[in-house]
């Protein structure tokens, strides 16, 4: 089997590229097809470096390196896409390619993709990954709805630098949901040490699940005095845009994060790798899932596949990204979601849709 066509569309989404402004978010379908007619899909949201520029380094950069390539060989052209990537090709770009071959593979072999990693488990609990909001209230409505619909969990993405308004946000959903209900925040490097650390220990008599981001993901002794000194769990590392797992290292030598975050959109074969090497070393590894419905079900394989995390993200509203889907990927009554169980991604795209809303194809 070798690879005969490599395909990449810009598409229309209609979502917002930021809150408050018309410029809109697109989309690239990636497509690569066997010369046995089997195609791997990748629908990629990679909000600014998406569109053109994204379409230009597949069609011009990477389908050169792929065509006539046997799509089995993923490790050998995963190795090949991170030289280009060191000379200036995006890691979205060539884990949007990954993704696509890795549907190929469990096509090929007729399973979905997280049993060809080393099944481990068929579903996950979920959390809900709220919007920002500008008063507690807000995201106190967020969390009532949210738990009466079958969630167990919710994270808060706290807006602005205030720390006073960030703690009330997190008191008030805590009064409002009670003991039971597990919540997490995401800070977005809003602090310096020192708030940080105050905020940690306020989140901690709240008993929050983790605590993400608390100051930049570049300093690393800050965050690993932050690891020694509180006992709620750091998450770091999901800025890491461009990288491998040795980008990684530092954070667990250095004991500067409890929970490492990553994402398939960097490909689906450097997350396992780096949940594989988080494990050996008994840290928590949890996949960021925001995206299209594809990007979500890439995320949620590998979390099929591995035991160090304990979530599957879904970002809220949850229809926000069902653009060009058939059907999203949600909740079952005890606030889990289940694997897919169709061969590859085990996604299936609105073809109309796509065609109706393709700017162009390259």
């Amino acid at each position: 089997m070798k690879i005969k066509e490599v395909k990449v569309s810009v598409v229309s989404t209609g979502v917002p590229l930021f809150a408050g402004r018309d410029q809109e978010m697109l989309a690239n379908l990636v497509q690569i097809i066997t010369d046995d007619g089997i195609e791997g899909d990748y629908f990629a949201w990679e909000g600014p470096i998406s569109g053109r520029g994204f379409a230009d380094t597949v069609a011009y950069i990477l389908r050169p390196e792929l065509i006539g390539q046997d799509p089995m060989d993923r490790e050998r052209i995963w190795q090949r896409m991170l030289i280009l990537c060191r000379q200036g090709v995006p890691m979205m770009a060539a884990g949007a390619v990954d993704v696509a071959l890795w549907d190929i593979a469990g096509k090929a072999a007729g399973v979905p993709i997280y049993k060809l990693l080393g099944g481990y488990r068929d579903k996950l609990r979920t959390y809900a990954s709220s919007p920002t909001f500008p008063d507690a209230k807000q995201y106190v409505d967020l969390a009532m709805d949210l738990q009466s619909r079958g969630y167990t969990a919710m994270k808060i993405h706290v807006r602005g630098d205030d720390p006073r308004r960030h703690l009330e946000a997190c008191t008030a959903v805590r009064k409002a949901v009670g003991p039971d209900f597990d919540l997490m925040i995401d800070c977005h490097a809003a602090y310096d040490r020192t708030t940080a650390l105050k905020v940690g220990q306020e989140l901690e008599r709240l008993n929050f699940y983790w605590m993400e981001e608390p100051i930049v993901d570049t300093d690393l002794e800050g965050l690993a005095d932050l690891c020694r000194t509180l006992i709620i769990p750091i998450a770091a590392g999901e800025s890491l845009y461009q990288g491998n797992p040795a980008h990684f290292v530092p954070y667990i030598t250095m004991g500067a994060a409890d929970i490492i975050r990553s994402d398939a959109r960097r490909g689906i074969t450097l997350v396992k790798k780096l949940a594989d090497t988080c494990d050996t070393f008994g840290l928590k590894c949890e996949p960021h899932s925001w995206g299209s419905v594809i990007g979500q079900a890439a995320n949620l394989h590998i979390m099929g596949a591995i035991r160090n995390c304990d979530f599957f993200e879904k970002a809220v509203p949850e229809n926000r990204f069902d653009v060009c889907q058939k059907e999203g990927i949600n909740i079952d009554k005890d606030g889990n979601v289940s694997l897919p169980q169709k061969p590859g991604l085990g996604v299936e795209l609105d073809w109309d849709e796509v065609k109706r809303r393709t700017m162009e194809t390259l």
